[in-house]
C-alpha cells in the first residue's frame, strides 16, 4: 500500500470513528494521563451540558460529585493497570444539577503498549435508578405487609407470594411460586378462583369479593382485591390480590348488629304481665319484622296480658309502617294480650288518617304514662 493510500485509509477510519462518535447513544469520553479530558462527543453535551469547546482541556474531576470522588480515585488504579470496570456515580452536569450514570472504563494502549488515554462510555441511568428505588420500596412493603398479596400468570401459576399470604396456606413464599390453585386449594374451590382470574382478565378491571372458608378454612371469611397487570400492548400478563382474613371483623360486626337489633326494638317489663316497647327512629321492613318476633317471643315467654307499642321517638310513619303495627297487634290479640299505641304525635295521627289506616283493635293513647295507668287498671 502505497503512502497515498495509506493516507486515504487512515482519513476514512478517522471520519469513520467521528461519525461513530457523534451518532453513538452513549457518552464517549477520553481522559489523557493528566486526568485532562480529551474527547468530547455529541451525547456527551447533551448528556452533561457542556459543549466539547467549553470542556476539552478541563479537568474530568468537573464532572464528578463530592459523593462519589473517592469511589472514582480508589478505582483508577485498576484502570491503568488495564482493567476495565464498571460502576454507577452521581456526576456534575453544566447547570450545578446531577445526573446519574453507569460507566465503563478502560485504558487504550499505544502500537508499543504504553497507555495512551482512559476511554469512557457512559449511560444516562437516572430514570432506571429512580424506577428500581421504587421498585425496591414496592417488593419491600408487598414482602412486609401483613396482608397476603399474590400475582398469577396467565397459567395461573403463582409469580409472587409474600410471607402473608403463604403463611395463611401453611407455606414457606418459594413453595407457592410456581405452583397453581389447583395445588393449594381444595379442586372446587381452585376451579372457582380460576373463574373468577379469567372473568378479571377479560374485564380489565379490579373486582373485590368476599368469600366464606370451606374445607380447612370453614369457619373463616375472606376480603380479595383482583386486579390484572396489563403491559404496553394492553395484554394481560398477571392478575394480582390482596387478601385478607376479616373473619374476627364480620364476627364483630355480626355481634354488633344483633346487639343493634335488640336495642332497636327493646322489649321492657314494666310490672307482672305488662310489656312496652319503645320505638325510635326509622322503621324499614328488616326492622319491623324484628319488632314483631321480639313481640310474640316476649308475650309467650311472660304471658303478658298487656303490651305497650310507644312510638314517641318515630315522626314519620308510612303505610309500611303502619301495616307492622296493626300486624303486631292482631299477632298479639291472637296470643290473648291487648296492644296499646301510645305517644301518637299530630303529624303521625295526620298520617294515619290520611293514609285511611283501619285502627280498628288498636287502642290509642296520648301517651306511655296513659298507657301504664290503663294496664295497671286491667
Amino acid at each position: 500500500m502505497t503512502d497515498e493510500e495509506l493516507r486515504g485509509e487512515l482519513a476514512r477510519l478517522r471520519r469513520r470513528e467521528q461519525q461513530r462518535q457523534r451518532g453513538s447513544s452513549l457518552a464517549l469520553i477520553d481522559i489523557d494521563l493528566q486526568g485532562r479530558i480529551s474527547t468530547w462527543n455529541g451525547q456527551a453535551e447533551r448528556m452533561f451540558g457542556w459543549t466539547a469547546a467549553e470542556i476539552v482541556g478541563q479537568s474530568f474531576a468537573v464532572l464528578v460529585s463530592a459523593a462519589d470522588g473517592a469511589l472514582i480515585r480508589a478505582n483508577l488504579p485498576a484502570v491503568l493497570r488495564g482493567e476495565r470496570l464498571q460502576q454507577r456515580s452521581s456526576n456534575l452536569r453544566k447547570d450545578g444539577s446531577t445526573v446519574r450514570c453507569e460507566w465503563h472504563q478502560f485504558m487504550v494502549f499505544d502500537e508499543r503498549g504504553a497507555p495512551e488515554v482512559i476511554a469512557c462510555e457512559a449511560r444516562d441511568v437516572t430514570a432506571e435508578d429512580r424506577l428500581q428505588r421504587r421498585q425496591a420500596l414496592m417488593q419491600a412493603l408487598a414482602d412486609n405487609s401483613p396482608l397476603g398479596i399474590f400475582a398469577k400468570g396467565p397459567d395461573g401459576r403463582h409469580l409472587y407470594a409474600n410471607a402473608a399470604f403463604a403463611d395463611s396456606l401453611g407455606r414457606a413464599p418459594e413453595e407457592v411460586v410456581g405452583t397453581d390453585d389447583f395445588a393449594l386449594f381444595d379442586p372446587e374451590v381452585a376451579a372457582d378462583l380460576r373463574r373468577n382470574d379469567e372473568q378479571i382478565a377479560a374485564g380489565g378491571r379490579a373486582m373485590s369479593r368476599e368469600d366464606e372458608g370451606v374445607g380447612a378454612y370453614a369457619g373463616r371469611t375472606f376480603w380479595t382485591l383482583k386486579f390484572p397487570l396489563k403491559d404496553e400492548s394492553g395484554a394481560v400478563v398477571a392478575i394480582c390480590g390482596i387478601i385478607q382474613d376479616v373473619s374476627e371483623r364480620r364476627r364483630a360486626e355480626l355481634a354488633r348488629e344483633e346487639l343493634l337489633a335488640e336495642l332497636s326494638s327493646p322489649l321492657i317489663p314494666l310490672a307482672d304481665g305488662v310489656l312496652a316497647m319503645p320505638l325510635i327512629g326509622a322503621i324499614d321492613a328488616g326492622r319491623a319484622e324484628r319488632i314483631v318476633e321480639a313481640l310474640l317471643a316476649g308475650v309467650t315467654a311472660q304471658r303478658a296480658r298487656t303490651v305497650i307499642l310507644d312510638v314517641t321517638g318515630v315522626r314519620e310513619i308510612d303505610a309500611r309502617v303502619a301495616e307492622m303495627l296493626l300486624r303486631a297487634a292482631r299477632a298479639v290479640r291472637l296470643l290473648g294480650a291487648e296492644a296499646v299505641l301510645t305517644g301518637v304525635s299530630p303529624e303521625v295521627a295526620a298520617t294515619l288518617v290520611a293514609l285511611g289506616v283501619d285502627m280498628h283493635g288498636l287502642v290509642t293513647l296520648a301517651s306511655l304514662r296513659a298507657g301504664i295507668e290503663r294496664a295497671r287498671r286491667r
